[in-house]
């Protein structure tokens, strides 16, 4: 199966649920074990090399910054992901992505604890971040699936607090947003899928991103309630939302 098959499942389906059989990541613990030397916060470090890691597979809710309030849970999922890294040593094992830096200079990596366990796993599994699939750096997506999948069901950190609607968000919206919304219209460009929302945030898909829905009718999806999950920019007025994978689309409430 491929790691991107059960997205498709949740969104044919129009419901994210939680699989009877439970696909846990693998542990790894090979190669150097890196020793950490501060958690900024639930999905970036600094390792004592001082090599900045974000995380694969999660964004979690911001600290404040510039006189910002923090995000709700951004302090508990900082404290989670270093109570995670010190209950096993301080020190984390790193397995590159297929992208290994972001434009921020940062190695992209999935991290693993002491113990071997993935720590992306975990802060999914308790609510204290939602996942993310941004190709080519889609290891792990299955269970990185289930355990938000869990949280969700469950209702622990994040999970607590509903999407925002799309008809209820300010022009000043920005930043990672998971909202809620009936897509008004479906529309083709010569470079992009367009899936425009209620309230006016449009959602972009890249034509050369569309490899990752194949099997998908996104024509369908007009006039069908959808939650999303992305960074909204601003773009010649317009609030818009990039779409990179199936994954961060889910049909009906």
């Amino acid at each position: 199966m491929k790691p991107w098959t059960l997205a498709w499942v949740y969104l044919l389906t129009q419901s994210l649920t939680v699989p009877v059989v439970q696909a846990a990541c693998a542990t790894y613990a090979q190669g150097p074990a890196y020793p950490v030397a501060r958690v900024f916060d639930g999905d970036t470090l600094r390792l004592k090399d001082r090599r900045k890691v974000r995380l694969i597979g999660l964004n979690a809710p911001e600290l404040g910054r510039d006189g910002k309030q923090d995000e709700p849970y951004a302090a508990r999922a900082k404290a989670h992901l270093e109570r995670l890294i010190h209950n096993d040593g301080g020190r984390i094992y790193l397995r590159l992505g297929a992208d290994r830096q972001d434009r921020y200079q940062r190695l992209l990596a999935h991290a693993y604890a002491g113990d071997g366990e993935n720590l992306t796993e975990q802060l999914l599994a308790a609510g204290m971040g939602y996942q993310i699939a941004v190709p080519p750096n889609l290891a792990n997506l299955t269970c990185y699936a289930e355990a938000e999948a869990r949280a969700r069901e469950d209702r622990l950190g994040l999970w607590q607090h509903p999407p925002r609607p799309s008809t209820a968000l300010s022009g000043a919206s920005e930043g990672f947003q998971r909202v809620s919304g009936r897509v008004q219209r479906v529309g083709h460009s010569r470079n992009n899928v367009w899936l425009n929302l209620e309230g006016g945030l449009a959602l972009r898909i890249e034509r050369d991103d569309l490899r990752w829905f194949e099997g998908l009718d996104l024509d369908r999806l007009q006039g069908q309630e959808i939650e999303t999950r992305g960074w909204i920019y601003r773009r010649k007025g317009q609030q818009r939302m990039r779409i990179r994978h199936p994954s961060a689309l889910r049909v009906g409430r």
